[in-house]
């Protein structure tokens, strides 16, 4: 009787000690930085955040800054994954409310439409999960930080430029970025600011061709035809948009005539100013910016602090000084 009343005791300390140790095991994992998982967390039990980036679609432009969202990654030592919107708004909410669903710990948004994505962002707050503006302002108070361009500078620098060589005289059309995207908006706004500087300067026609080079050869070769002999200069909001321009003109052998400028300095514009067609574009520095995206995205995930705001600085590129931006794509 002894010997069944020792093995009893000795059982029911091995039970008590299995359920002690199994409550144990749900305290929450710890993240990088050694904080805990946040509500709505993909962090894994090693601590590795999860940050899930979509991007309006793959311009040489978004290739560069793809890039540096992934060299950022690496160096933050964070799982990244990059999606293509293919410039679909409809896509690019899909993507964001399916990141939402595998709860990933902060999301990278470079916005299709500056408008339309806000209800997925709102979503994204509502499951705590902290969402970052790429490149494109979004117009939604629930974004958590923004990355990307001072837009209404970019516009002054290429206005500027082609205003001080018109002599504050002469006939322009401007080639847009896709209607309502902040870029668009605010690049028309450092324009026009210029404009209204120099009334001697008529705009001749303003339209969109949606950053495509196609779009804006096209366009360009319309504008020619209805403007004959008439265009002084081409203010194109970005450089796909003044390369498109150039290959109208160049078709029409009046490249020499007509002043064309742009904004991004990718390579192909640099390359074209370094060949003396393109005139001048504004340096946006790509990498930087989505460096920066990423490094937010970490500190909201982390809940350390940060600027809500983060604006990249601007600079004008011309033949004189192009060659210090070709280093960039060597």
């Amino acid at each position: 009787m002894k010997k069944r009343n020792f093995l009893s005791v000795f059982l029911t300390m091995i039970l008590m000690a299995s359920l002690v140790t199994g409550c144990g095991s749900s305290s929450s994992s710890p993240q990088a930085g050694g904080g805990t998982a946040a509500q709505g967390s993909g962090g894994d039990t090693d601590g590795k955040l999860k940050i899930g980036a979509t991007v309006y679609y793959m311009t040489e432009f978004i290739t560069l800054a793809a890039e540096g969202l992934k060299q950022e990654a690496q160096k933050q030592n964070v799982d990244l994954t990059i999606l293509d919107a293919n410039n679909d708004v409809s896509k690019q909410i899909s993507q964001i409310e399916n990141l939402i669903s595998q709860k990933v710990d902060a999301i990278i948004v470079a916005a299709v439409d500056s408008d339309a994505v806000a209800p997925a962002v709102q979503k994204a707050k509502e499951a705590g999960i902290p969402l970052i503006g790429l490149n494109m302002l979004i117009n939604s108070p629930d974004v958590t930080a923004y990355s990307g361009p001072n837009d209404v500078e970019a516009g002054e620098l290429e206005m500027q430029y082609v205003a001080d060589k018109l002599g504050g005289k002469g006939n322009i059309v401007i080639l847009e970025g896709p209607i309502g995207t902040s870029a668009q908006l605010q690049r028309r706004e450092g324009i026009h600011n210029v404009l209204e500087k120099n009334p001697g300067i008529q705009v001749l026609a303003e339209q969109t061709a949606n950053w495509s080079r196609a779009e804006a050869l096209s366009l360009m070769e319309n504008w020619l035809q209805s403007f004959e002999g008439q265009i002084d200069a081409v203010v194109a909001q970005n450089d796909e948009m003044a390369l498109g321009a150039i290959q109208a003109l160049e078709a029409k052998g009046l490249k020499d005539e007509v002043i064309v400028v742009g904004v991004d300095a990718i390579k192909d514009a640099c390359e074209s100013i370094k060949a003396g067609k393109l005139d001048a574009t504004v340096f946006q520095d790509a990498v930087t910016e989505a460096q920066q995206a990423v490094q937010l995205a970490v500190k909201a995930a982390k809940g350390e602090p940060f600027e809500k705001e983060n604006l990249i600085k601007m600079e004008l590129v011309t033949k004189e000084n192009v060659d210090e931006y070709l280093k960039i794509y060597q």
